[in-house]
């Protein structure tokens, strides 16, 4: 720098500050004390202002910083996998247990395909349902298969809604492995108990609270000679199947095994009924248990399974086996279908002792026909060669 420019700023100031004293001179002579009294106490009140506003913004941002702590805590360790992603699939973050649900550190996530974790039967519904998802500004839901990396599958309900700008999407992930399992479960159960519903020897007959009859199997569908669709709807009454008791007596519906079980709530066993059925053209004599069924939390049983073995030719055997030497005589030529006149001479008695026999014969087997005569005849191997 040369020798007067020096000089030039030494000048610029020496003028400055005598100017700064001429000001300060001025002031001083001119202002009165309360104007500078006024003056103090601004400055003081905006110092204090200062002091308040500087204290609001470190109390803001504690509570930023302390709202940015709990929003992490949240994010990172929801039981919930988030995931944010572009139009194309790839993973831009996630959180913590989203990384742990695939089995990945998340920095490895970042710009993976998510397609890449989905199993290869839910792969094809991955691109639409994303597709849908960036058109639509609502949640989308769906239900994905995903592929742990290092193996081990799982099912997860996914709910997702694109951004307010549209370029990207945000993605929830909850891990329905224990349900999908429970259904399969189920599933499986049905199954069987209709594998064994359809297949088993005894009759199944499932009633309503008020008695009406709500399924049958085949086996009930055979037992008591009618399809289940015309026992659909009514009752054992409606159906005209009149019950007796083993002694003969009438059995009024309300003490029928199912009635009970529905009225008491507890199990019925080993109930023996004889019901009128005019497609067998007599009675036929049922075993019955009758089981309540209850709704979760409830007392009071909302329906009942009952189950019917046919023990008509176990009770003919019987009476069968008791009957007299002539009595037996007399049913195998009946069943071997002589006349009364062939039977009297080869039994040497008369044709109306014949009539006798074949009336008690049939009125203690509990057969109303010749033709049924000759079906227990042939079952109990009175009929072969």
């Amino acid at each position: 720098m040369s020798r007067n420019s020096n000089k030039s700023a030494e000048e610029l100031r020496r003028r400055a500050e005598k100017r700064l004293q001429k000001d300060k001179q001025k002031v001083t002579s001119s202002a009165t004390s309360a104007e500078l009294q006024r003056l103090v106490h601004e400055l003081e009140v905006h110092q204090i202002e200062l002091e308040m506003q500087n204290e609001e913004l470190r109390q803001a941002r504690s509570e930023l910083e302390a709202y940015l702590s709990k929003y992490t805590d949240l994010y990172d360790f929801a039981p919930v996998g988030y995931f944010t992603l572009d139009p194309g699939g790839l993973i831009r973050q996630a959180n913590l247990t989203g990384a742990r649900m695939l089995g990945v550190e998340r920095p490895r996530l970042v710009n993976q395909h998510f397609g890449r974790f989905v199993t290869a039967d839910y792969r094809p519904a991955i691109t639409p349902f994303l597709a849908k998802v960036f058109q639509s500004h609502s949640r989308e839901t769906s239900v994905l298969g995903l592929q742990k990396e290092g193996g081990g599958k799982f099912f997860v309900r996914v709910e997702a809604r694109v951004s307010e700008d549209g370029r990207e999407c945000r993605i929830a992930l909850i891990d329905i492995t224990a349900q999908k399992q429970a259904e399969e479960a189920l599933r499986e159960n049905e199954r069987k108990y209709r594998t064994l519903f359809e297949t088993m020897s005894q009759g199944v007959v499932h009633q309503g609270p008020d008695g009406r009859i709500i399924s049958a199997n085949p086996a009930a569908e055979r037992i008591l000679g009618l399809p289940a669709d015309q026992m659909q709807g009514r009752t054992w009454t409606e159906l005209r199947w009149r019950a007796i008791h083993e002694d003969r007596s009438e059995f009024p519906e309300e003490t029928h095994p199912s009635m009970v079980a529905l009225r008491t709530g507890k199990t019925v066993q080993d109930v023996v009924i004889g019901v009128f059925l005019p497609q067998a053209d007599g009675y036929i004599w049922l075993n019955i248990n009758a089981a309540p069924q209850f709704l979760p939390g409830e007392d009071r049983p909302f329906q009942v399974f009952i189950t019917l073995e046919d023990i008509s030719l176990r009770k003919r055997m019987v009476v069968y086996n008791k009957l007299t030497a002539r009595e037996k005589e007399v049913f195998k030529l009946l069943a071997r279908g002589l006349s009364r006149k062939i039977i009297a001479e080869t039994l040497k008695i008369s044709p109306k002792t014949v009539d006798k026999h074949r009336e008690n014969l049939m009125e203690k087997l509990n057969l109303y026909t010749i033709e049924g005569l000759v079906q227990f005849a042939r079952l109990i191997g009175l009929l072969e060669p």
